[in-house]
């Protein structure tokens, strides 16, 4: 009995801090052109124009797009 109770509580702690881990990991992409801002779009989230899943990646891309064409953009 006393081993189910040890299995039991360790495998709820780890399962909460792997959690907690997670939440504070998501990129958000943050874009500001000439006083004008966009949508803030954060790992994980659904493109809204092609409905894909955003990944650092993608937010690594738009970032030097929209600084391409004068956007000032942070990725934080």
């Amino acid at each position: 009995m006393k081993k189910i109770v040890t299995i039991t509580v360790f495998i709820l702690a780890f399962s909460l801090t792997s959690c907690s881990k997670d939440d504070e990991d998501n990129l958000c992409l943050n874009c500001e052109i000439v006083g004008e801002s966009f949508d803030q779009l954060c790992e994980g989230m659904r493109d809204p124009d092609s409905g894909e899943t955003l990944t650092k990646e993608l937010l690594e891309v738009s970032k030097a797009l929209f600084e391409a064409f004068g956007a000032t953009c942070t990725l934080k």
